[in-house]
Parts: structure tokens; sequence; C-alpha cells
């Protein structure tokens, strides 16, 4: 069985949440001259990565609901469906978003990803949880976040994920910081990783922004004869959200990645997104 674990598993990497408008429950930013969000996001897109050392191509499409009707709870539904040498595999996430207090909200969620041939790109099941807490300084602007992820791929592959880290929103900006624990099955393998994430604008505008992140990935690969995996990795990105009207835009991003010893990957991503 080939598996592949992430650096940054974790229900909003600092990357996904830097692609989305900051309309998350708890933000406090300058809105434009449209008070709420409107009820229904809905994003497709497609990426594209050329990756060194005999990998290949590997490329994938995505598609995400958003339903922003209810202030206290927000569910969202993803697909991803990612395509590399010999192997297609999709997945079939649903977390949300819910308000306990003006002080405190959670995200939660679930995937599930059916296996095929033996080969693994997504965790055939993940439950993640996520808690946000804003403190009353700076206008609850500041907020502190701790989760956790739990994930099993086929056989004896598995593990947990535990994340602390930092949301900021000065005026127009959105600063994220996170720092992963990964603990693998088998043998009890420890990773760690980090990442921050930095973006500018105003929601219905623009946003643009980069991710920085880096870390260590320890854990056992599962094959004929178990092999020791333990590489260190940098990635960055850059990015940018337009809104070309009032009910539509696009998202584009460039990511650059370093496995050191194993491949190094340059990608693109695109999406449409529709508010309705």
């Amino acid at each position: 069985m080939n598996f592949r674990i992430a650096l940054s598993l974790l229900l909003l990497p600092a990357s996904a949440l830097a692609e989305q408008s900051p309309s998350a429950p708890g933000a406090t930013f300058e809105r434009p001259s449209y008070e709420s969000p409107l009820p229904v996001l809905v994003e497709i897109g497609t990426y594209h990565n050329a990756v060194s050392n005999g990998y290949g191509y590997w490329r994938g499409a995505d598609a995400t609901v958003w339903i922003r009707k209810n202030p206290r709870f927000t569910p969202v539904f993803q697909f991803n469906s990612q395509t590399r040498p010999g192997v297609t595999q999709q997945s079939f996430s649903f977390f949300s978003f819910a308000n306990w207090s003006k002080h405190f909200y959670t995200t939660q969620g679930a995937s599930y990803a059916p296996q095929r041939n033996g080969l693994s790109l997504f965790a055939s099941r993940r439950l993640d949880v996520k808690g946000f807490y804003k403190l009353p300084v700076l206008e609850r602007r500041l907020l502190l976040t701790a989760g956790v992820s739990q994930f099993n791929f086929q056989g004896p592959a598995k593990g947990q994920i535990y994340n602390v880290g930092f949301l900021y929103y000065p005026k127009k900006m959105m600063v994220e910081g996170n720092y992963y624990i990964n603990r693998n099955q088998p043998g009890n393998k420890i990773g760690n990783s980090a990442s921050i994430a930095v973006q500018y604008g105003q929601e219905g505008k623009y946003w643009v922004g980069t991710v920085v992140g880096g870390g260590k990935e320890v854990y056992t690969y599962i094959a004929q004869s178990p092999l020791e995996v333990n590489l260190d990795s940098v990635s960055t990105q850059i990015f940018v959200r337009k809104w070309l009207s009032r009910h539509y835009g696009v998202f584009m991003a460039f990511d650059q990645q370093t496995k050191f010893g194993a491949f190094t990957r340059a990608g693109v991503i695109g999406r449409v997104f529709f508010e309705f």
C-alpha cells in the first residue's frame, strides 16, 4: 500500500483558510458597503503540479459549497479528485462552523475517500475538530486556536495531528499561524510542522496573500518491505482572490514545495466562485 501523510493535515490548514474569504464566524474586519455575505458560496477549481525525480504530473479538481444562511451554523460540503501516475482517487468531506458564544466558535468535520487498487492519496477516513477563542483584548481581533485530527489509511497506517495557533485581524489584514505535531502509526512516529499565512484586502473586492510552511515528515511507508521515511520540507504559496462582480469572481495561486531528498513540486491553482 502506498500512502502520503501531508505536513498540514488539518480541517483548515493555513493555505485553505487563506484561500477562503474571512467571513467565518468571529471574523472582525472592515466589511464592504454591503454588510452580510450572500447565503450560498459555490467554488469550482482545478490544480496542476509538475514534480521532479520521476514523480510525474499531478492534477486534480475540487468543488466546495458553503451554506451561510444561519449565523450560528455554517455547513460546508467538499469534493476533491486527484490523479497521479497510476492512481486516481476522490475524497468527500463535510465540515461546519458553529458559533457557541460571542467569544468562542468551533469547526468540525469528517471526510471519506474510497480506496482503490491498494493506492491512497487521501486518508480513507478522517475526523477533525478545532476551537477558536476570541480574546477580549484588541476588540476580539486576536484569537487563540487548538485542534485535533484523527486519520486512517488502509491497514495499520493511521495517526493523529495536534494543532495550536492564532488568528489576528488587523485592519484589512488577516494573519494566521499554526504549529502541528503529527503522530503516525505504525511505529508511533512523531513529526512536526509550522505555517504562517498573511493576506490583505477587503471582502467583496479582493484578497492577496502568501502562505509559508515547513517541517519534518516521519512515518513508515507500508510496502512489501516497510521503509522508514524521514523528510524535511518547505513550501510557499502566493494567491489572489478577486471579485469581478457582486456575485462571482476568481481565485489564482502559485505554489512550490521542496521535500529534501525526495522531490520538488511546482503548481498552479485556478478557481471560479459564485455567491447568490
